[in-house]
């Protein structure tokens, strides 16, 4: 093996080993999350809406093209009709995930399921988010949580705040959404 041979087999190897880091640190990492505690009461459920919502073709769905909404003030940027769901829609849920996206690391709780459309009279699939953590996993990890506001299955959303170390706490969604 020649000397020439052996600098282009390292250049092509180290090449390969950058590219490949490129790969998994610049990637979206996914979570099913279709076990854990709220999602499970609801993954493989068919449930009714208890609030009206919207749903859209969204450029920025992570998964499915649709995505469904308590209010339509976050379509500002599509272009695509946003179409009402009345009170006692049905929705298919059939799983949920955990989207990490690559740039800013910033995770995102979707529930993914499917819904008829009776102005497009044909069902969709479609994705929700539902989940936040407001200490964004920046602190201890026995004060990290999640709460999970109102969803357009429920009455009134969870009134706890499910902390990662298995604790829950009251949550006052009304001083929550004051601020």
């Amino acid at each position: 093996m020649t000397l020439k041979n052996i600098i282009l087999s390292l250049l092509t190897l180290g090449a390969i080993i950058i590219l490949g880091s490129f790969y998994f640190v610049f990637r979206t990492k996914t979570k099913d999350l279709s076990d854990k505690y709220p999602y499970n009461t609801i993954v493989e459920k068919t449930l009714k809406t208890k609030q009206e919502c919207f749903i859209t073709i969204h450029k920025h769905a992570l998964e499915n093209p649709y995505i469904l909404d308590i209010t339509n003030t976050n379509f500002y940027e599509t272009t695509e009709p946003i179409y009402k769901l009345p009170i006692g829609t049905t929705l298919k849920i059939e799983k949920t995930k955990a989207f990490t996206t690559a740039v800013s690391g910033s995770t995102h709780h979707i529930v993914l399921g499917k819904v008829y459309i009776s102005e497009l009279k044909e069902t969709v699939k479609f994705e929700f988010f539902w989940g936040e953590n407001p200490t964004y996993g920046l602190y201890d990890y026995d004060d990290n949580y999640d709460i999970y506001p109102l969803a357009p299955w429920q009455k009134k959303p969870l009134p706890f705040k499910y902390f990662w170390d298995g604790r829950k706490e009251p949550h006052n969604w009304e001083k929550w959404n004051a601020n």
